[in-house]
C-alpha cells in the first residue's frame, strides 16, 4: 500500500499513466465511444443534439481520462509468459525472501560471509539470509559453502581484506535451510578496503554461469532473483534495464533445456520509489523483446 501511494505521487507514473502514446490512444478511444454512444442516443431520440452544447466534450474527456488513470494504476508485479516456452517470467516489488521459492544471492569472489568484521551489511541480501534463516549463524552457511567450493578452482589471494582464496566470477555455491535453496554466486569482487565493484559485463557473465550451474544442480524450481548488481555491486546500471537483461539472460539460458519453470526478478520497494522504477516501461519490453 506505501508503495502504491507514494507512486501515484511520482511524474513517472503519470508520465505513463496519461503522457505515453498508448494512453493517448487509449483516451481517444475512450472519447470515440462515448461520443458514438451519445449518437446514439440522439438518433433514438434519447437525448438529442440540441439539448447539450459543444462543450459536452469536456466531460467526455474528463470521464476518458479517469478510465486511463484507474486502469494503469501502480502495479507490484506482473507475470508474462514466453510463448512457446514453458516459463513464466515475474517482475514483483517485494521482499525476495517471501514464499518459497529458491533464491539467488549476488556475492564477491571470495565468498566473504562475516558480518562482524563489517564486510557483509546486516541489511544486505547476506545479511538478510543470515539473520532470518540461520540466526546469524554464518559458520553454518561457511560450512555448507564449501561443499561446492570444493570443487571449483580457487586461487590465494594475500591482499584479500576477508577470506584469503578467491573465485573466478560465475561461481556458485549453495546453501540450505528451511527446504530451500540459496544459490551464492560470484559477481563482485573486493578491493583492499573491503568495497565491492562490478562491471556489467561481469554481471552477465556470472548470470550465465549461474543458469548452467542450476541446469545440473538444480530441481527445476522456481526462482526468485535480486536486480545483481544494482546496490552494493556499483555497476551504474540502470535498474530497469537490469532488469531486463536479466529476464533476457534467463531467456538465453533457457534456450536448449528448461531449469526453471518460472524466474521472478524482484525489486526492492525502496529502489523502486527512489529511482522511479515504472512496472508497466518493464512490462513493455518483455512483450515486445523478450524471447526464448
Amino acid at each position: 500500500m506505501k508503495y502504491f501511494l507514494r507512486s501515484i505521487l511520482t511524474f513517472s507514473f503519470w508520465r505513463h499513466a496519461l503522457l505515453s502514446v498508448d494512453a493517448l490512444a487509449k483516451i481517444f478511444a475512450v472519447v470515440g465511444v462515448l461520443y458514438a454512444f451519445m449518437e446514439m442516443l440522439d438518433f433514438f431520440g434519447i437525448y438529442t443534439k440540441d439539448r447539450y452544447s459543444g462543450y459536452s466534450i469536456i466531460p467526455m474527456v474528463a470521464l476518458a481520462v479517469a478510465y486511463v488513470v484507474i486502469t494503469r494504476r501502480p502495479i507490484t508485479r506482473f507475470s508474462y509468459k514466453v510463448p512457446g516456452k514453458d516459463y513464466v517470467v515475474e517482475v514483483r516489488i517485494g521482499d525476495i525472501f517471501s514464499g518459497t521459492n529458491d533464491v539467488i544471492i549476488s556475492t564477491n569472489t571470495t565468498f566473504d560471509t562475516k558480518m562482524a568484521n563489517g564486510l557483509i551489511a546486516t541489511d544486505s541480501l547476506q545479511g538478510q539470509l543470515a539473520t532470518r534463516f540461520f540466526q546469524a549463524n554464518t559458520d553454518e552457511i561457511d560450512r555448507q559453502l564449501k561443499i561446492d567450493l570444493a570443487k571449483a578452482s580457487g586461487t590465494p589471494r594475500a591482499d584479500a581484506p576477508g577470506k584469503k582464496v578467491e573465485y573466478p566470477i560465475g561461481t556458485v555455491a549453495r546453501v540450505k535451510a528451511h527446504g530451500r535453496t540459496f544459490y551464492f554466486v560470484a559477481m563482485s569482487r573486493l578491493n583492499a578496503q573491503g568495497t565491492a565493484s562490478a562491471s556489467l559485463r561481469e554481471v552477465e557473465d556470472a548470470l550465465s554461469s549461474l543458469w548452467a550451474f542450476i541446469l545440473t544442480h538444480g530441481e527445476l524450481r522456481n526462482l526468485s532473483v535480486p536486480l545483481m548488481g544494482t546496490g552494493r555491486g556499483r555497476t551504474g546500471y540502470p535498474r530497469k534495464k537490469m532488469s531486463e537483461r536479466v529476464a533476457q539472460s534467463f531467456a538465453d539460458g533457457s534456450k536448449d533445456r528448461l531449469f526453471s519453470n518460472k524466474l521472478s526478478i524482484v525489486i526492492r520497494p525502496e529502489d523502486a520509489q527512489n529511482f522511479g522504477v515504472n512496472l508497466y516501461q518493464i512490462r513493455d519490453y518483455l512483450v515486445q523483446g523478450l524471447h526464448g
